[in-house]
Order: structure tokens, then C-alpha cells, then sequence
């Protein structure tokens, strides 16, 4: 299905987890990308692993940011430089995918990293009248929550309202979750109704 007779629906995959081999939110995620490319065979896919090493901010950076719209040095641009990447793949998305697994009852220190990087004042959301107001144009954000023994939801989960309300601020209003918790006690069983979680979706129709 095209997104239009000139412009492909654009996808961005973010996976968060430092684990590779025996990671299921990356196992997820590859379902879950493998579903919408059969839903959009035309979209272009972006990924972007923040695993490798997205840099914490400096103080090289907050200036950037701070000044960014006024007369930044070729110092401050140059540390700013990997967060406008970042941004321009998140402003240009059409749909996000993100891999999300429970560190410590909350989000990994990769995925926090990456926040700091794209949460940008009068780039990814401005205040107007004191009141937030997100710039992202994404129409959906599917995350694949991923943990040991943390429920989706429960009194000790800090990662889902915390990245809920992230991207909604930035501008992305349908966030939905896909959860396979509880994997260290039923590991199998429970990434099986994660996937079966993916293979029910209703996705959206892009005209």
C-alpha cells in the first residue's frame, strides 16, 4: 500500500536493548516489522540501533540546543550534530517502532540517552500560551514492552507511563504497547502471545 503516488510510508525502528542474540524485544520487533512491511511493502524503513552508543548530553550539547535558533558556534553544531540525525528520523516517521525492555523497573540508560537527545524545545515539541504542544507528525507508536517479571501497567511499572507521556508530548497521540513480561519465569509461552498480539493488529490505513 503506497503512502502516496510519490512518498513511501517511513518507518522507524528504534531497538533499546544491549542484548542481540537472546534479545526478545529485538526477536519482537523483527515480528512486529516483518507484519507492517506485509501491510506497507512499499515503506521505507530507517533503524536505528541505540545500543551502540548514543553519547550522554554535554555541555557542548545543552548550548547547542540552547542557541540552536540563534548564533550557535561551529563548536556547539558540531555537538548537536548526531541529535539532528536523530530528530530529523523522528520528524520525518510516519510510524515508530520500539523496542522497550524493563531495566530496573524502568526504561535502559540507551533508551533514556536517546530521549535526552531528540527532546528538543521548538524542534520535537514548543510551549505555546505555557501549554506543550508536540511537532512529531507520526500517526502511531507501537512499542514492544519487554521484562523479567514487571507487568505491563502494575505498581512497579516506571517505564510505560514514563514513555507514554514522552511521546505524546512530542506529538505522537495513539501509542500501543505489546507486552511479553514475566519472561523469566515463562519465558516461551509468553513471547508466544506477544506474537500473537502482533498478528492481531489493527493497523492503520494510509491513504
Amino acid at each position: 500500500m503506497n503512502h502516496s503516488l510519490f512518498q513511501p510510508l517511513e518507518i522507524l525502528r528504534l531497538d533499546s536493548s544491549p542484548r542481540y542474540v537472546d534479545s526478545v524485544s529485538r526477536h519482537l520487533t523483527d515480528r512486529l516489522m516483518a507484519r507492517l512491511l506485509e501491510e506497507y511493502p512499499d515503506a521505507h524503513v530507517t533503524t536505528r540501533d541505540l545500543a551502540v552508543g548514543v553519547p550522554l548530553p554535554t555541555e557542548g550539547h545543552i548550548n547547542g540546543i540552547v542557541y540552536a535558533a540563534q548564533n550557535p558556534t561551529p563548536a556547539m553544531q558540531a555537538a548537536t550534530q548526531l541529535s539532528d540525525e536523530l530528530v530529523a528520523e523522528l520528524l520525518a516517521a510516519d510510524l515508530v517502532v520500539l523496542g522497550l525492555p524493563v531495566y530496573n523497573w524502568t526504561v535502559s540508560s540507551t533508551f533514556k540517552a536517546y530521549v535526552d537527545q531528540v527532546s528538543r524545545p521548538g524542534v520535537t515539541f514548543e510551549y505555546i500560551d505555557g501549554v506543550r504542544h508536540g511537532k512529531l507528525r507520526a500517526r502511531r507508536m507501537y512499542i514492544v514492552f519487554t521484562s523479567g517479571g514487571t507487568g505491563l501497567g502494575s505498581d512497579n511499572d516506571f517505564a510505560t507511563p514514563y514513555a507514554t507521556f514522552l511521546w505524546r508530548t512530542l506529538g505522537i497521540q495513539h501509542v500501543q504497547f505489546i507486552e511479553a513480561s514475566g519472561l523469566l519465569f515463562n519465558a516461551a509461552e509468553n513471547t508466544q502471545k506477544a506474537e500473537a498480539q502482533i498478528n492481531q493488529l489493527e493497523l492503520p490505513v494510509f491513504a
